[in-house]
């Protein structure tokens, strides 16, 4: 599976090579927000920040590399009538996004839907490290005062099947400044 992502990468970088160097554009950014268990009793919401990069292969086609650090929110639990405080952990993050939208022009908001793979590696107290491939998918809006800077604001569902079995299922809600680079 890591060999199938790793190559459709690859091909999708070789593909828009010309369009990149026609193009020209491309931009870095980072980000912060919140990190929201979905269906998950044992930790709380937490926080997440990252970095990420954008390429434009098309004006509506685009990959963002990204690294992404999240923790979860301890969790209170009642075991027997004793109230006991379970730490939450963290997790790390470093893969791809397929970005489809508008992602050239000349309008000042720019709306776009995104899906990608990513390998992951939570840490817990009191349990061994725990890596897993994830998938993610959301949307995002994309605010332009400058050529130069954006804002930006995305939601993102990030699951992650975890080694032995299990997932981790989260809702990233996140804000970030991006910087492009190239022709204006």
């Amino acid at each position: 599976m890591r060999k199938l992502i790793f190559l459709t990468l690859l091909a999708s970088l070789v593909a828009g090579s010309p369009s990149i160097a026609a193009a020209g554009k491309f931009s870095i950014g980072g980000f912060v927000g919140l990190n929201i268990p979905v269906g998950q009793q044992d930790v709380g919401n937490g926080t997440l920040f990252g970095a990420k990069g954008r390429i434009v292969l098309l004006p509506f086609l685009g990959i963002e590399p990204n690294f992404v650090f999240s923790e979860y929110g301890d969790k209170e639990h009642d075991v027997d009538g004793v109230t006991m405080t379970r730490k939450g952990g963290e997790m790390t993050s470093f893969g791809a996004d397929a970005v489809v939208g508008t992602l050239s022009g000349f309008s000042q908001a720019r709306f776009y839907g995104l899906v990608g793979v990513n390998s992951n590696t939570t840490k817990r107290e009191g349990l061994a490290d725990q890596t897993g491939l994830g998938v993610a998918f959301g949307a995002g809006i994309e605010f332009l005062p400058s050529n130069m800077f954006s804002l930006e604001v995305r939601a993102r569902i990030h699951g992650i099947r975890l080694e032995g079995g299990g997932a981790r299922n989260n809702l990233e809600l996140s804000a970030g400044l991006n910087y492009y680079f190239g022709p204006k």
